[in-house]
């Protein structure tokens, strides 16, 4: 409780006391291209970074080998790719568990991610999990690229005090023509309302304490403390930590309409104001609502004030390809090609110099 005050009271003082920050160039539009109007990249003068939660391993693309998937990447043309749930769970059209030895993702990322120009690529590691039938935990993120990745730390927590359900992966990547590094981190924190571990006849009482928001700020201290608050100096350095982050912005209760003192919205307090990074999509277009998981924004990109100031566009809307469906044929609850929508953003590289 004295945490959700002490945010409250932030939240206010930060509406009394803020000062504009710098936007990306994205605000002199009115809206941000839609797949109907697909952005040109000039791969000479702008850095493409392509979010995505791909769920379950891109289950939807096994059937046609990722065929569809892979065009539609290739389309985009993009430098750096992170993705979210890069492991195949289920057997094609099922939602059947497939053994580990069955998958061809996340063993084989190395020769998809080559079928769209990315010669390098990092999976985090999957956590050990007794709640899944092979052992490990299914939701791996990572990173692919056409420049090379150096691995700096996989962020894990320790129990009981936090656990990263997903494990984060921070990475640096040297861009040609840009002097500093590029820090990646990777993040996909634990889904639900309820806190990690609750039985199922206990998860009611436990969402109506909002354990689950609880839960992801100690995942979002853990990753923070791992990554970003090793450096000195982040304001001056080139941070970018897309992922899907289960939890909601009050930037958006334009949209939601929640009593503005929700402990709905206390992950997203977190990065708001205990996170030298600032959520690109709402700074590049504050007015707009664009949903990343059917009617919510669960995805974010944020990043440090050098990207920001860097960022040229942000591509947030879903395409003929991207909209998704669900299984046509009810034998699932999965979504073609999956649940969440990309987020695709371009950064300037003289201004990231």
């Amino acid at each position: 409780m004295r945490f959700l005050i002490k945010l409250l009271k932030q939240f206010v003082l930060a509406l009394v006391f803020s000062v504009p920050v710098v936007c990306c160039a994205a605000t002199k539009g009115a809206s941000p291209a839609s797949g109907h109007d697909k952005p040109q990249h000039n791969s000479k003068k702008t850095l493409r970074v392509l979010y995505w939660n791909i769920q379950n391993g891109m289950w939807a693309g096994q059937p046609d080998h990722y065929n569809q998937f892979v065009d539609w990447i290739k389309s985009y043309d993009p430098d750096i790719c992170v993705f979210c749930e890069g492991a195949q769970i289920y057997y094609d059209g099922t939602n059947e568990h497939m053994p580990n030895e069955d998958r061809y993702l996340p063993e084989h990322w190395d020769e998809l991610c080559a079928r769209w120009g990315h010669e390098y690529v990092r999976v985090n590691p999957r956590r050990p999990s007794t709640s899944t039938p092979y052992g490990l935990t299914n939701y791996p993120c990572l990173v692919t690229s056409r420049y090379p990745i150096d691995s700096v730390a996989i962020v894990k927590g320790s129990q009981p005090d936090s656990v990263v359900v997903n494990y984060s992966g921070w990475y640096q990547i040297k861009v040609p023509g840009v002097e500093r590094p590029l820090n990646i981190v990777t993040v996909h924190l634990k889904n639900g309302k309820y806190g990690r571990g609750v039985p199922p006849e206990q998860r009611q009482a436990s969402a109506d304490r909002y354990e689950g928001e609880q839960y992801r700020v100690r995942e979002l201290t853990c990753i923070l403390d791992g990554t970003v608050r090793k450096s000195k100096n982040p304001d001056k350095e080139l941070w970018i930590m897309p992922g899907d982050y289960n939890s909601y912005s009050r930037k958006d209760n334009g949209k939601y309409k929640w009593n503005n003192a929700s402990p709905g919205f206390t992950a997203q307090d977190y990065m708001i104001f205990h996170s030298p990074f600032y959520d690109l999509v709402k700074e590049c277009y504050p007015d707009d609502f664009f949903p990343s998981c059917g009617d919510l924004r669960i995805d974010y990109i944020y990043v440090s004030k050098p990207m920001l100031k860097a960022c040229e566009d942000v591509y947030a809307e879903p395409d003929s390809y991207t909209r998704r469906v669900k299984d046509p044929t009810g034998a699932t609850s999965f979504y073609i090609p999956s649940d969440h929508y990309p987020i695709v953003a371009d950064f300037k590289l003289s201004k990231m110099k």
